[in-house]
């Protein structure tokens, strides 16, 4: 198999973190925190830190990678039955991504437009992806991270053109510890979509730089989530902003410097989907391997076609309307998110560090498909 380069991780990372993260998470905090909601974000830094570190040790102590790993560490049965559950769960995963994507197109860009139209769009270009293969659409994960970043960061600043109120994050001595806790562990639980470095540990080209690209992507992540809060609060008000469906696509559409940069939600539009393209992508890849380990599949590309229907029939009834969406947002995917990302990761990490190496199955006994 070709190696991955450490910028590469941090790309991938990146891309499947920050997309679906960056209009999905300001909502769900200021509604739980309202004003107070970045302390929730920063502290998530060092839960992050942890959940990235446990990925770090399973991958240190496997010999093979994800999804071959669960055979490994829970045995040929138990790990045949999780690969194909983590196949159902990822495609879950990748359903709900399109469509929150085409409940904020249908909502802000297209309205009338027929959701299938949207979903059938998106689905095209990410089986494309997939078909040309792995190091492929890694390498659009490249492009797509570069251009997303530099974009985002720029609206970002151009956002502090507008009037800040600093009197808008107090007070801060209101601080509910429950809400607290709740909304910094659904704001971690986020950074568990990095969960893909369970598939690209073993074949990166520098461990120390695998390291290094983790803690990158943890601080994007953290500093853009964090800043884009900030802004929301700071120009609307707490209580305002969580009125909103998509405070940060709010911020975007009120820029306006000198009357001269404005109307740049076409921009953030094209820079949002492109990341939307990335992170669902990344989700369905992980889906496909998953199977084609439990079934012992030469190739995991022949199945993007049937499965694409399957995603795309399930991001079409998983919810009625935006408000159904937002409870899934809110309540459900971050539990999903809880068990497949986390829970069982955290058991098996529980295993390794108790387990002697010598009761592992034995890795020449598995048989890694090819992912490339």
């Amino acid at each position: 198999m070709q190696r991955i380069s450490s910028f590469q991780i941090w790309a991938t990372l990146t891309v499947m973190t920050i997309p679906i993260a960056f209009l999905e998470v300001p909502k769900r905090q200021l509604e739980t925190l309202s004003n107070n909601a970045w302390i929730a974000v920063v502290l998530s830094l060092p839960f992050g830190f942890l959940i990235y570190a446990m990925y770090l040790f399973i991958i240190r102590r496997s010999q093979t990678p994800f999804p071959a790993m669960l055979e490994e560490h829970f045995g040929s049965v138990v790990g045949r039955f999780l690969q194909v559950f983590y196949f159902l769960s990822e495609l879950l995963i990748a359903a709900f991504g399109i469509r929150l994507f085409v409940e904020f197109v249908e909502t802000n860009v297209l309205p009338g437009t027929p959701i299938s139209v949207h979903i059938t769009v998106l689905l095209l270009v990410c089986f494309s992806a997939l078909k040309s293969g792995r190091q492929t659409f890694l390498r659009t994960f490249e492009i797509v991270a570069i251009a997303g970043l530099f974009i985002t960061v720029s609206i970002l600043l151009m956002a502090l053109s507008r009037p800040l109120n600093v009197e808008n994050l107090l007070p801060i001595n209101n601080l509910n510890l429950k809400d607290l806790a709740l909304a910094t562990a659904s704001t971690s639980i986020i950074v568990s979509r990095g969960f893909i470095i369970l598939v690209l540990g073993k074949l990166a080209s520098d461990w120390t730089g695998l390291r290094k690209a983790a803690v990158a992507a943890l601080f994007t992540y953290v500093v853009l989530i964090a800043w884009a809060l900030l802004l929301s609060i700071l120009i609307f008000s707490g209580p305002a902003a969580k009125t909103l469906s998509f405070p940060t696509f709010t911020i975007v559409r009120i820029i306006n410097i000198g009357g001269f940069i404005q109307n740049i939600d076409i921009v953030f539009i094209g820079v949002w989907t492109m990341g939307m393209f990335a992170t669902t992508t990344g989700t369905w890849f992980i889906s496909l391997i998953s199977l084609q380990q439990a079934l012992r599949l030469e190739s995991y590309r022949f199945m993007a076609a049937p499965t694409a229907l399957i995603i795309g029939v399930l991001s079409l009834t998983m919810a009625d309307n935006i408000l159904e969406v937002h409870i899934l947002s809110e309540v459900l995917i971050p539990i999903f998110y809880s068990i497949a990302l986390f829970l069982i990761p955290f058991i098996m990490f529980v295993r390794i560090l108790f387990k002697p190496q010598a009761r592992s199955q034995p890795a020449q006994s598995i048989p890694v498909q090819n992912m490339d």
